[in-house]
């Protein structure tokens, strides 16, 4: 009869220990190509690409693309789903099939009319009046909810989802005060975003606000640029929050608080935020953010 010799852990045969071994070496050659993995994701974004929602970061859909694109991430979105909720609040959800390394999987990106984000409001000074939902854009659902299913269809795929600042630094040299702060205080008010070195504060006016995806040789841009035009000066950004803020309060009438900075191209926007007391928008959610 042969004899089954067991190690030091009680109860474990010679056969099993050697092939547990192998597994934990095979465990820690996976763990360090994904570590590097994530370090080439994280390298591929800005700072712009990020969004600090109470204190935690969020990578925004400019970012997503850019990973999904180096990595050969691809992907099939649907046609979207429109439902009608109670009171004529809509919502819009999108469902796609991303594909990597021959893995697929199947993601959601779902917007309400009722997200704070979208409402629109009438202001008096200091007091707000909501507007009827007829007066939401619809477009600006929509383009959320797709850019939400594309968010988190590449972050799911790759498996980097729920970042820390710490990954951020050390992968991509960005660090928390290098992006835009997006939180309330208790009162409501939303704080000022906090600025990079060197970055120029001005409180203005929004006169116009211009959206560019193409190159001057006419091929498409990766991210949107938008080029916000506050009395006379031009501000760039490819935040899609930094846009809407502006565009709120074009179209509210408000002053905003915009800090940036300038280089040989002209002045990049860092942060928008209301420059009054009045009340403030709530937060969009962030690819990663939901399900």
């Amino acid at each position: 009869m042969n004899e089954i010799i067991e190690t030091a852990q009680e109860g474990l045969p010679v056969i099993a220990d050697d092939q547990l071994v192998a597994l934990v070496a095979q465990a820690e050659k996976r763990i360090e190509a994904f570590n590097k993995l994530k370090g080439i994701a994280l390298c591929l974004t800005n700072a712009q690409d990020w969004v600090d929602q109470n204190g935690k970061p969020y990578m925004q859909a400019s970012a997503a693309e850019k990973i999904g694109s180096f990595f050969g991430v691809s992907w099939h979105i649907d046609e979207p789903k429109m439902d009608i909720e109670e009171g004529g609040h809509f919502t819009y959800t999108y469902q796609g099939q991303f594909v990597w390394r021959g893995n697929e999987i199947t993601a959601i990106g779902t917007r309400s009319s009722k997200d704070g984000f979208f409402k629109k409001y009438k202001y008096n000074g200091k007091d707000k009046e909501e507007l009827p939902t007829s007066e939401i854009d619809k477009g600006d659902v929509k383009k959320s909810a797709y850019t939400n299913c594309i968010g988190n269809g590449v972050t799911r795929s790759l498996g980097i989802r729920n970042l820390t600042y710490e990954e951020l630094e050390k992968y991509a040299h960005i660090t928390k005060d290098m992006i835009v702060r997006v939180d309330y205080k208790k009162n409501g008010k939303q704080q000022d975003a906090i600025a990079s070195e060197g970055a120029e504060a001005v409180e203005t006016f929004v006169t116009d606000i211009r959206k560019q995806e193409k190159k001057k040789d006419g091929t498409a841009m990766k991210s949107p640029l938008y080029k916000i035009n506050c009395e006379g000066k031009e501000y760039k950004t490819f935040s899609d929050t930094l846009a809407k803020t502006a565009k709120e309060a074009k179209e509210a009438g408000r002053k905003i608080k915009i800090t940036f900075t300038r280089n040989q191209y002209g002045m990049d926007a860092e942060s928008v935020t209301f420059a009054d007391d009045g009340p403030q928008p709530e937060p969009e959610r962030e690819p990663g953010q939901e399900g």
